[in-house]
């Protein structure tokens, strides 16, 4: 469960957040009551964007291989236009 710290303590002390994120939680800093922003350790944040990263090029490498065996199929706006109707009336 995140943190959730008003800005103004932030400000005020910033030493005593920052011990969260030390021990690896979010803290969710709020400004008028409402979340504004997220901090958490940097090389938790790094290690996350490297693994997305990682995702998201595999996938691209599995798309562009099934691609390459035939196994995808371009739609057409229409023809998509028509499967996203059918699965609406399927609901």
């Amino acid at each position: 469960m995140p943190q959730i710290v008003p800005v103004s303590d932030f400000r005020a002390d910033v030493k005593s957040v920052a011990q969260y994120t030390d021990a690896g939680e979010v803290v969710v800093l709020t400004q008028n009551g409402r979340p504004r922003w997220a901090m958490v350790d940097y090389d938790e944040w790094n290690a996350s964007a490297r693994e997305q990263e990682r995702m998201i090029a595999r996938s691209i490498l599995e798309t562009e291989a099934r691609e390459a065996k035939g196994e995808l199929h371009a739609l057409s706006a229409d023809e998509w236009r028509a499967r996203r109707a059918q699965r609406r009336g399927e609901q």
